[in-house]
């Protein structure tokens, strides 16, 4: 049944990554199977995969559609001003060490705060309004980005600085073709792990004061003890995690190539 070959091992003779696909599927089926025949003990409480595939269907035929557009909105624009933000000041905090020594304990201690902490606080900073669920996504973004754009241009001045000082580069032009390139790969890393961090904060932004988007229907199912739409909602929130997962995942790729492999 199960032959070993160079490259790994093969069931019932398929190749290797074919092998790995079917067990892969084939653990998912048996999850799925286990999960409906529990379920029908306590559908109640456990629900089970028939009824969260109708839900989603009932779901998709409302206004789930709408409401997931709402919720990666407020991602996409609290991404960008954390992306932008947390460059910039990554950038001074890699290059400059009295700004790195001066700032280093406020950066640790805001990584350090829970971030649900800062909720009554940013309540009423920007109310119960789409500007919170924004700021939530950069109060948990713009930190992740700072770290991983300091390391990018730390790691480059140590490996490039010599390099700019016998050519002579110095200055915007310093910045432009030696730091930002080298660091973009790093970047791309905090960017990755960032999106993570923002979806999660939008949806419990949302679940908290109710606004529209896929944490608002957690919290009306929540509310209605709906424990389909719980686990419909649940999906759905996995389903666009994987999507960004993805999409930032093959990103980070695209800029890492010139980064050699560890072994």
């Amino acid at each position: 049944m199960t032959a070993r070959t160079e490259s790994g091992f093969s069931l019932f003779g398929l190749s290797e990554r074919r092998s790995i696909r079917l067990i892969q599927v084939t653990g998912v089926a048996i999850f799925l199977a286990a999960w409906q025949a529990f379920g029908a003990s306590a559908p109640y409480l456990w629900s089970q995969p028939t009824r969260v595939v109708s839900e989603l269907v009932r779901l998709a035929g409302r206004d789930l559609f709408q409401l997931t557009a709402a919720t990666l909105s407020s991602l996409v624009i609290g991404l960008a001003i954390a992306l932008v933000a947390g460059v910039v000041i990554g950038f001074f905090h890699g290059r400059y060490r009295t700004f790195r020594v001066m700032f280093d304990p406020y950066f640790a201690g805001f990584y350090s705060i829970p971030r649900v902490a800062l909720v009554p606080l940013m309540v009423i900073w920007f109310g119960i309004r789409r500007e919170f669920v924004v700021a939530a996504v950069v109060a948990a973004c713009t930190i992740l980005i700072v770290f991983s754009t300091t390391a990018g241009i730390r790691e480059t001045i140590r490996a490039y600085d010599e390099v700019a000082r016998s050519c002579s580069i110095s200055g915007w032009r310093k910045f432009r073709d030696i730091l930002l390139p080298g660091a973009i790969p790093f970047i791309a890393t905090g960017m990755r792990l960032a999106v993570q961090r923002g979806l999660v904060a939008v949806i419990v932004g949302e679940f908290l004061v109710g606004l529209e988007g896929l944490g608002a229907l957690l919290r009306e199912a929540r509310t209605e003890s709906l424990v389909d739409l719980m686990f419909a909602t649940a999906f759905a929130c996995m389903l666009v995690g994987l999507l960004l997962f993805t999409v930032t995942s093959a990103v980070e790729r695209r800029f890492s190539r010139w980064r050699p492999e560890a072994f």
